[in-house]
């Protein structure tokens, strides 16, 4: 074979090598599945009246995220919460969630704890087509929008607002007043005095409450000069404290019961006043260690935050956070606004230690599990 023929074969050879070597880069960075981080993004009220509870929620996400970081995150990539202070003002949830979605870049929302705020965005969720899960309230102003870009893994306020006003009405309750959050729609106070129609009974007095203020003087006397037999609450935790203590000052023997929206650290709060408070839960009791789920739970936790106690609000913000990652796997490589909205729309009913939640394209209440529970004198929650 002469150098002329075998100068020709190698030019082909290199040809050959560079085609093939091209092809498989071409075919590598097709399937390659990028590895920055997929962002979802939190409005809470982590200063202002509601600062625990914002904070209990952000936890209970964060501790379910880094587990599955720890594993290696959703197709090779961490998931990474990006959160942003409303101080609980309506307003500024809706401007948290703009940036959030328009600069972040968020695939998804969650864990928003302001109900009058959620409400606020449902319009502008509808237009960027962005999933929002498990807002941390039952707002039934939420609910009732049916805002298909919304989903939720908790009870609503009508079924909280059933359960107690259907225990005190067979209790023989018959002067029931009632406490809400004033910078809502309807809803809310809807669902309360709808629970009491139900029942044949009307309430004795209604006040609403600003949830963010620090003088509850009026509502204290409103109430007082009704002469209720209990006070139901649908509030964050700084109002209800402010009431308890002003009416128990001025010599009020009733009853209080509050929405599971008041938080697990109200009992702390209110101290010596806390006994025989009626505590609404929309979660399964968090200290429970006997299933898989609840020692995941405890465990990823522990290694979040070694020195955070479990509470029913970081429990709800890590069911939160499990159904996020359930449906980010299902999204598939290359998660997409669209492909999580669509992964949420098709979850199967999802099981976490006989905590159910339910999603569906035309179901998104997630969960109708309410139980009440009672403080005791030593200022534990008995049920």
């Amino acid at each position: 074979m002469n150098h002329r023929l075998l100068g020709r074969l190698g030019v082909v050879a290199a040809a050959w090598l560079l085609l093939s070597s091209t092809g498989s880069a071409l075919a590598q960075a097709q399937t390659v599945v990028p590895t920055s981080a997929i962002l979802v993004g939190q409005s809470g009220g982590f200063t202002g009246g509601q600062a625990e509870y914002a904070r209990d929620v952000r936890t209970g996400i964060e501790a379910a995220l880094a587990a599955a970081n720890a594993r290696g995150g959703i197709s090779g990539r961490p998931v990474r919460l990006v959160t942003a202070d409303d101080g609980g003002k309506r307003d500024a949830v809706l401007v948290n969630t703009r940036k959030l979605v328009e600069v972040d870049n968020v695939v998804g929302l969650i864990g928003y704890t302001s109900g009058a705020g959620t409400e606020g965005t449902l319009a502008y969720l509808q237009q960027m087509r962005v999933p929002m899960l498990s807002p941390a309230t039952g707002n039934m102003g939420i609910r009732e929008a049916a805002n298909p870009h919304v989903f939720h893994t908790r009870a609503g306020y009508d079924d909280e607002m059933a359960k107690i006003i259907g225990h005190v009405a067979r209790l023989g309750y018959k002067r029931v007043a009632l406490a809400y959050l004033d910078d809502v729609g309807p809803a809310n106070l809807r669902a309360m005095t709808g629970a009491l129609a139900k029942n044949g009974l009307s309430a004795a007095t209604v006040v609403g409450l600003n949830r963010n203020a620090d003088d509850f003087t009026p509502q204290v006397d409103k109430l007082m000069a009704s002469q209720p037999q209990i006070v139901v609450f649908i509030s964050n935790a700084k109002p209800i404290v402010n009431i308890v203590r002003g009416m128990r000052a001025r010599g009020y023997g009733g009853q209080f019961a509050t929405s599971s929206f008041a938080g697990s650290r109200l009992v702390a709060d209110l101290k010596e006043h806390a006994p025989g408070l009626i505590l609404i839960q929309v979660l399964p009791q968090p200290r429970k260690n006997h299933l898989q789920f609840h020692r995941e739970f405890h465990a990823d936790l522990a290694t979040l935050s070694p020195q955070v106690k479990a509470n029913y609000t970081i429990l709800e913000g890590y069911v939160a956070g499990r159904v996020l990652l359930e449906g980010l796997r299902r999204s598939g490589p290359g998660v997409t606004r669209g492909r999580l909205q669509a992964a949420l729309e098709a979850l199967p009913e999802l099981d976490y230690g006989g905590y159910r939640i339910r999603l569906g394209t035309s179901d998104r209440s997630g969960s109708r599990f309410v139980d009440l529970g009672v403080v005791t004198d030593d200022l534990r929650l008995v049920f």
